[in-house]
Order: structure tokens, then C-alpha cells, then sequence
């Protein structure tokens, strides 16, 4: 299975280019014949590529640099959300690379793995419980990201809130609230910046997902999850 909702969202989350003019038109078209998401998701989508027409290449890159380059809280680099910068990332990144190359997907891109657009890249090759199970995995991260987004004035959240949709799977209220509390997405000076990236995030493993008493995440239980879609991650502080 092949769809291309999802490539397209992962498109959408990317640095800006004139590539992304050039294909927003086809881009509306592919996500109305899918049919995948709800009217009102489709409204909110279609705004945000309206915005992104309207907006001048060199104002919406700055923009995208300010949300997802220069607020940690807003990193697109998922594992980034559970390990922060700890070894435990490099060990869950490598694994997660092999997924992707079980898959048959090559990586030809700088970006870690975990890049949330490559991560929907592999979702859009597997069949509809799947791509739940996938979403559903990750769905607190997204729901933080979409209310950072939402603090910020972003129409980037209907990416987010599109694949909240698509997961099937509620958040958990008290996980996304805390780390919130944590970090609400502002915008950052570069002191904040530095700090942000010597500590970890809010999203924890804890021991009921682990198995440990430490907290620490384990990258196999990760890729586990990832590859038996037979286990819900439940990630909080």
C-alpha cells in the first residue's frame, strides 16, 4: 500500500523551498481524492498551504526556522521528544533505521530517522491498522506539538491535528498537559535554546513502559512496538 496522504504531510512539514509552491495545487488534489481525513481536517489543511501560497519564500522559511529549528520543544526529530540528546537516541535511531530498510526504504536525506516526514514516509507504505498503530504510538508527542503550534499561531497544527485524526487514538490528557507545563512552545532566546538542549523533555518512558526502574527508554522496546504493532507506548514525565 502505497498512500499518499501522508507523504504529502510529511512534505508540508519540510523547509520550504520553491518545490513546495510548484506542488501545493497537486498536493490539495491528492488529499481530497484520498479521502482519508474529515472535511473540516481538509479546511484547516487547506489553509495552511493557502497561507503558505500567499506568504513570500523567504518569510515562511524564517517562519519555519523560528517553530522547528530554533524551539527545541517543537523539534520535529521525534526520538528527541523521549531520549532528548541521551545515548539511549543513538541506539533507538539505528534501529529505527533498520525498520525502514526492512521496509525497503533508503534514507537519502542528512535527516535523522526519527524526522517526523521521514517517519510518515515508511507510514505511507503500510495498510490502514498499521499507519494507526504507528500514529498511535506517537500520538501525545503530536498533540503537544499541536498545541505549541496553536500557542505560537501556527497553521502548522492541521498537520498535526491531521495525523491526531488519523491515529484513532485519544491522547492522554495528563501526559500532553504536563508537558506543556514543561514547555509550551514559546519562542526562545539563544541562552533558553542551550539550556533546553542539555535537558531532557517531558515525554519520559517510564517504568511500566521500560521495565526498568531507572525511567530509562529502551530503543528495542521502541523498535518492538514499531515492528509487532501490539503494544500502545504510553509516554509521560
Amino acid at each position: 500500500m502505497n498512500t499518499r496522504t501522508f507523504k504529502i504531510l510529511g512534505f508540508l512539514l519540510t523547509y520550504p523551498t520553491g518545490a513546495h509552491r510548484d506542488a501545493f495545487s497537486e498536493c490539495r488534489v491528492f488529499l481530497k481524492q484520498e479521502n482519508i481525513l474529515s472535511a473540516k481536517t481538509l479546511e484547516s489543511l487547506n489553509r495552511l498551504i493557502t497561507e503558505m501560497e500567499e506568504t513570500g519564500l523567504l518569510d515562511l522559511q524564517e517562519a519555519y526556522v523560528d517553530l522547528f529549528d530554533r524551539t527545541p520543544s517543537l523539534s520535529l526529530h521525534l526520538f528527541e521528544h523521549i531520549h532528548g540528546d541521551s545515548r539511549q537516541r543513538g541506539q533507538a535511531l539505528a534501529d529505527l533505521a533498520g525498520v525502514y530498510e526492512q521496509a525497503g526504504l533508503v534514507i537519502n536525506t542528512e535527516e535523522t530517522p526519527d524526522y517526523l516526514p521521514l517517519f510518515l514516509e515508511y507510514v505511507s507504505t503500510l495498510p490502514p491498522e498499521e499507519i494507526r498503530n504507528n500514529l498511535g504510538s506517537i500520538v501525545n508527542i503530536l498533540s503537544a506539538l499541536s498545541e505549541r503550534l496553536k500557542n505560537r499561531g501556527s497553521a502548522y497544527t492541521g498537520i498535526f491535528d491531521a495525523l491526531i485524526e488519523a491515529a484513532e487514538k485519544t491522547p492522554d490528557k495528563a501526559a500532553v498537559d504536563s508537558a506543556l507545563k514543561e514547555a509550551s512552545g514559546a519562542e526562545y532566546d539563544l541562552e533558553q535554546i542551550d539550556r533546553e538542549w542539555e535537558e531532557q523533555f517531558a515525554f519520559e518512558n517510564t517504568p511500566q513502559t521500560t521495565g526498568q526502574d531507572d525511567g530509562c527508554p529502551k530503543a528495542k522496546e521502541m523498535l518492538e512496538r514499531i515492528e509487532s504493532y501490539k503494544q500502545e507506548e504510553r509516554i509521560k514525565k
